[in-house]
């Protein structure tokens, strides 16, 4: 490795991805057992391997992806959490705003505007004091920059289509009045994360999200996301890590896998 991580931090990241895929291993039940046809074509072992890759890659967000980058982010922010709990509730002029915010980009009428929008929603917030319930709901990573900015970041491990973009777009709304409304006199910042690009080496196909997110302020894309939580150029050594953190348990994963072997057919 390049050494962008010091030997705390690396050592960290490799022990979380280590102990996410043990788990895995010592826990995983899958839920269909019994496919018949799909066993006698490829064989037990084959559909074990499928099955556990599948759920490994359902949960690796939460697992990996969101550990990970707590570890990595609190070496640069003044804190890193994971899992943080937003109200459950919403003040009722900037639920409007933000319904009529999400109304105009779906239709088309304006692009987004990040700025533009907060500045909109915090309008909103002393319009009235009055609140509705909302579901709760929780940000992924929650940052706060040494300056006391704070970073409110959802953390997506699939291709999202056009509808789930309105969906992030509301979200992320939502996600900024409430925390508006609790740290008035904090900056805010909300956005969406993809920790790898899909479609690499090709560019990201980012026209799904045209108009709906704010492109440059609210959607950070594998390298974007990781070299932000860092404040320098680590994608490359993350990687090197999730390798070497492979590497090191291969014993382990032979041995897990070992125990299907043979079994081909039923």
């Amino acid at each position: 490795m390049m050494g962008k991580f010091d030997d705390e931090v690396r050592s960290q990241v490799k022990e979380t991805i280590k102990s996410a895929l043990r788990r895995k291993m010592t826990g995983y039940d899958p839920e269909t057992k019994y496919m018949p046809f799909h066993t006698r074509l490829l064989g037990a072992d084959r559909m074990h391997l499928y099955s556990f890759i599948h759920s490994l890659n359902t949960n690796f967000g939460t697992a990996v992806f969101e550990p990970v980058a707590k570890a990595i982010a609190e070496s640069c922010f003044a804190s890193a959490e994971t899992q943080y709990s937003l109200p459950s509730s919403i003040n009722s002029s900037a639920n409007a705003e933000i319904a009529s915010i999400v109304s105009g980009l779906t239709s088309g009428d304006a692009d987004s505007d990040r700025h533009a929008e907060a500045e909109r929603v915090r309008c909103a917030l002393g319009a009235s004091d009055e609140v509705m319930n909302d579901r709760s709901a929780k940000a992924d990573l929650r940052l706060v920059a040494k300056d006391g900015s704070i970073f409110l970041i959802d953390i997506k491990t699939v291709k999202p289509n056009a509808q789930n973009f309105v969906d992030f777009k509301r979200t992320l709304l939502h996600w900024y009045a409430k925390e508006a409304a609790l740290h008035p006199d904090n900056e805010i910042h909300t956005a969406i994360a993809l920790p790898y690009n899909p479609y690499h080496p090709g560019p990201y196909r980012r026209w799904t999200m045209r108009g709906m997110l704010d492109l440059k302020h609210e959607v950070y894309v594998a390298e974007e996301f990781w070299n932000f939580l860092a404040g320098d150029d680590v994608y490359d050594d993350l990687l090197d890590c999730f390798e070497e953190a492979g590497m090191e348990l291969g014993n382990e994963i032979d041995a897990y896998f070992e125990r299907y072997a043979g079994y081909h057919r039923e």
